[in-house]
């Protein structure tokens, strides 16, 4: 576990390389937030950055959840975890790539969407964890993880994985 936690504070190299892909990425998942439960794009957005990297994929996993898992060889199971899901509020910060989604809610209201808590930079920066390990398999062994949580606002989609 020690030797995972040092290489992903590290510098790496090819982190500049990265870095315009997971920009556009982020932007993107800012722009087109889903709530809970509902977060089908998003999910397959995940997935298919994880099965380009080489991880095999299971999708559907307490909902819209996504797992990815990538061996190298014998060593410790370490697992990372983003969640998918974004809240039913209004983004007003003015950013050119502002939300403006709305959607209908559980209780048929129409409501905004956005990623008001985080959640867009943790699966930006979940994907670029992915990326980085998958590219340096050299610098580590052992099985990797990679758990899309849905519905965590909700902690309907936790409920739904066990």
């Amino acid at each position: 576990m020690i030797l995972a936690i040092a290489l992903l504070v590290a510098p790496v190299a090819g982190l500049d390389q990265l870095y315009p892909h997971l920009d556009s990425l982020y932007i993107d998942l800012h722009k087109n937030p889903e709530l809970s439960s509902h977060e089908e794009k998003t999910a397959v957005k995940m997935a298919d950055e994880l099965r380009k990297l080489g991880y095999e994929v299971t999708t559907g996993v307490g909902g819209t959840g996504v797992v990815g898992v990538l061996k190298n060889g014998k060593g410790p199971t370490v697992l990372l975890r983003t969640e998918l899901d974004a809240l039913p509020v209004e983004e007003k910060t003015g950013l050119p790539y502002a939300s403006h989604v709305t959607t209908t809610d559980a209780t048929g209201k129409t409501v905004p969407v956005m990623h008001a808590c985080g959640h867009d930079v943790h699966m930006t920066s979940w994907v670029g964890a992915a990326t980085l390990l998958a590219q340096q398999k050299d610098r580590w062994r052992g099985t990797l993880v990679m758990v899309g949580q849905p519905a965590e606002e909700t902690v309907k989609g936790a409920e739904r994985g066990r």
